[in-house]
């Protein structure tokens, strides 16, 4: 199923790197206009969540997130391209532990799924709490181990200050359990800087079975 305000493209795109038996479903949700992300707004929207789930830290498997800079349109020196990439990629790790790596299984709870979503961008994830997080197995997985874990982050700063971020996720794991296979979430947050950190207000991800492994 596709949920769809207003489409938006980022400033750089994504690259197959895997067969795909099938895909379990994707989503596309963007809540505000790229020029308001241009020019560091997002509206009124509001974050759904300051942090990430308070789970046991031996419950969350470890891998380290690979966080690499894509593209920087505009003036950005290496050094505040990099803080300033593995600062969103601390957001979007929040949302891949929440969702999908950590957290006791079996499990059914996955209220806390969406930290650092603005309000819009967590209602219509949660609507579509199959491919958003681990919902719809969560009950049926006994382990969840990511074997896999780059986030790929591009950068706006048309003046020479962050004004937007596109990151792209690249998630492999393997469950456990009554559902054993490996699958893989990927796709695209949109964030904007809101406060003193930054904000997911728009999706394109999609999730399916990882075929030949």
């Amino acid at each position: 199923m596709t949920v769809a305000a207003e489409a938006v493209d980022g400033p750089g795109g994504g690259r197959d790197v895997r067969r795909w038996r099938r895909p379990a479903g994707a989503a596309l949700a963007v809540l505000v206009p790229l020029g308001l992300v241009l020019s560091g707004c997002s509206g009124d929207d509001q974050p759904a969540g300051e942090s990430a789930p308070s789970q046991e830290a031996t419950a969350i498997e470890t891998l380290a997130t690979t966080v690499r800079v894509g593209e920087v349109t505009g003036r950005l020196g290496k050094d505040r391209a990099r803080r300033t990439a593995e600062a969103v990629a601390d957001v979007v790790d929040g949302w891949l532990d929440g969702a999908y790596v950590a957290g006791d299984y079996p499990r059914d709870d996955f209220a806390d799924a969406f930290p650092g979503f603005t309000k819009g961008a967590a209602r219509l994830a949660g609507k579509q709490r199959g491919l958003m997080s681990n919902a719809a197995v969560g009950d049926r997985v006994e382990s969840v181990t990511p074997t896999r874990r780059v986030v790929r982050v591009d950068l706006l700063a048309p003046k020479g200050e962050p004004a937007g971020a596109t990151a792209h996720v690249d998630l492999v794991f393997e469950v456990a359990g009554e559902v054993e296979r490996t699958e893989q979430v990927r796709g695209r947050l949109l964030l904007t800087p809101k406060g003193d950190g930054w904000r997911v207000f728009g999706f394109d991800v999609e999730r399916g079975e990882v075929r030949g492994r």
